[in-house]
């Protein structure tokens, strides 16, 4: 889709998949297309590239993401100085920041552009209490509460705040839910071994190396149902990187994410024309039938039209697995809990204090504790 297009009027659809792809359109239409097009950029979180693919041919449409511009803009620059701080008061101690800031700045069409919330950085887990108190020492705050950091399914990272407000969630585990923990098995220490240093403004950091970075974006969208755009387009830009697709796929088998890395970039491909390697489902372990059941799914209800995360292929993204039969028998499964969910009488949300210094000896005891047991590489 990179290159020539069609002289048809150009959709809503189109206008957001143009503007991923850096092959702006001009659009035609009136307040429904406004409306739309302002409904999906920013179900697919992509309002400040609209604004730029627009603001020549159609500056009245570009206006309306004109602040979403300003906002990811502003945001981005106070984490990278808040990513300074943070290398800073970690000095010597090995860590890795991926996801948000580091795809906005190396991963995305307008760098320090891309939408997103909060940091994410990787700590060696036996070392997650030394960083958790120098952070502490510094000023950031837990904003976990109670409940969350003692219950049993560990989660794999701690969340806390800066005195500016800035979210960190500090990982000790890329998976945070002890499930995913088991069925995505990955070392924190082997991904900090790989790590690549970075500049990111004033900040001296480190990132995942390209391979573990593209099949984190992949593993990670899958999860959340690889439905909009901004996350296909992660790893549209990042596979672009990718000189070596026989260690791309060596790196998905190790992380066992190899049907969420083959899924995240035939989307890539279908509608931001991402180049693949032929043999990619083969080197992946994958059959065509993989390919031809998510073909069907994408088919049935294109990426580009969603406005809202409930859909067939959200359900398929999150069940994907090797083989046909097991996606299939799981997005099933998943499908009859979602009803049998959505049916429940919604419970009332509880007002929850950030955790106290007892339950966050607990769970850094419990993250030291879940260490010891692992076997030796």
């Amino acid at each position: 889709m990179r290159g020539g297009r069609d002289r048809r009027a150009a959709s809503a659809d189109d206008v957001l998949v143009a503007s991923c792809a850096g092959s702006p359109l001009e659009p035609v239409g009136g307040s429904p297309l406004a409306d739309d097009l302002v409904a999906g950029a920013r179900f697919h979180r992509i309002g400040p590239l609209v604004q730029i693919a627009l603001r020549d041919s159609r500056p009245d449409l570009a206006a309306h993401f004109r602040a979403d511009r300003e906002r990811a803009m502003l945001h981005h620059l106070r984490a990278m100085a808040v990513l300074a701080e943070i290398g800073t008061a970690l000095d010597d101690t090995p860590w890795l920041a991926f996801k948000g800031p580091m795809l906005s700045e190396f991963a995305h069409p307008a760098a320090g552009l891309r939408v997103y919330k909060d940091l994410d950085i990787l700590v060696d887990p036996g070392q997650l209490r030394q960083v958790a108190e120098r952070l502490f020492d510094a000023g950031w705050n837990v904003v976990d509460s109670n409940e969350s950091l003692r219950n049993p399914e560990l989660a794999g990272e701690l969340r806390i705040a800066s005195k500016a407000g800035i979210l960190l969630d500090l990982h000790w585990a890329m998976a945070v839910s002890a499930p995913l923990r088991q069925a995505f098995p990955i070392s924190a220490n082997s991904l900090l071994e790989r790590r690549r240093p970075v500049r990111l403004g004033p900040a001296q950091a480190w990132s995942l190396d390209p391979p573990d970075a593209l099949v984190h974006v992949c593993h990670h969208a899958a999860l959340a149902g690889a439905t909009r755009l901004l996350h296909i387009l992660d790893a549209d830009q990042l596979a672009r990187q990718i000189p070596d697709w026989q260690s791309l796929a060596r790196r998905a088998l190790e992380w066992d994410a190899s049907a969420q890395v083959a899924l995240v970039l035939l989307r890539a491909h279908r509608w931001l024309g991402t180049p693949l390697p032929a043999d990619l489902l083969h080197t992946l372990g994958l059959s065509g039938a993989f390919a031809g059941l998510m073909s069907a799914v994408d088919r049935l209800r294109p990426i580009p039209a969603l406005r809202r995360d409930e859909s067939l292929a959200r359900l398929a993204a999150r069940a994907a697995r090797p083989g046909v039969v097991r996606t299939v028998a799981l997005m099933t499964r998943n499908g009859a809990l979602g009803v049998r969910n959505r049916l429940r009488p919604a419970r009332p949300q509880a007002r929850r204090e950030p955790a106290d210094r007892e339950a966050i000896a607990a769970y850094l005891g419990a993250v030291e504790a879940a260490t010891r047991a692992q076997p030796a590489a």
